[in-house]
């Protein structure tokens, strides 16, 4: 269909018998049509890497706040504070989570009255797509106990997995590193 098209405009083009303004015409008619072109172009790259930019900014960000929530507990509030971080967990990384919270952390705070708090320090973004994301997040971690009545300080680093199957973030994997 484009060839057949072009190849008519070609023919118009070359013939002598016509008036030298419809040859002007389909020349601008050209010139305009390439330079919508081109600009459709550019603005499809444009907003694309405009969009691409804006997701790496906002995913860096929302995996730190998310792993820092999931990481973050009190004694008196653990059973909330779990199933807090379970909504922003998914996949096989939930599962797992959700057996260690009930087996473990939960029993482990309430019998010795273990808070955790942890801040992020920074962020590096591996890798970025649309709905998926892998970041290291670096921590700084505080806790304390009804056996040692001094804070322990930590540090700590992790590879976050994020996916965004409904618009919103979720860990998908957090491997310590």
């Amino acid at each position: 269909m484009i060839a057949r098209t072009w190849y008519r405009m070609v023919a118009f083009l070359g013939r002598a018998a016509r008036p030298r303004r419809a040859r002007v015409g389909v020349l601008v008619a050209l010139a305009v049509a390439a330079t919508e072109f081109a600009a459709v172009g550019y603005f499809h790259y444009t907003v694309a890497d405009q969009r691409t930019g804006d997701v790496r900014r906002d995913v860096a960000e929302q995996a730190a706040k998310l792993t820092a929530g999931v990481l973050t507990y009190k004694a008196d509030t653990v059973d909330a504070d779990v199933r807090q971080a379970k909504s922003h967990l998914t996949g096989q990384f939930l599962d797992s989570y959700a057996e260690l919270a009930t087996d473990t952390l939960i029993p482990q705070a309430k019998q010795s009255h273990i808070d955790a708090r942890w801040e992020v320090s920074g962020t590096s973004l591996i890798s970025a797509a649309p709905d998926s994301a892998s970041v290291l997040v670096f921590l700084r971690g505080l806790t304390t106990n009804s056996t040692k009545p001094d804070p322990t300080y930590l540090v700590s680093t992790v590879r976050v997995q994020v996916v965004r199957p409904h618009g919103q973030w979720l860990i998908d994997r957090m491997e310590p590193l």
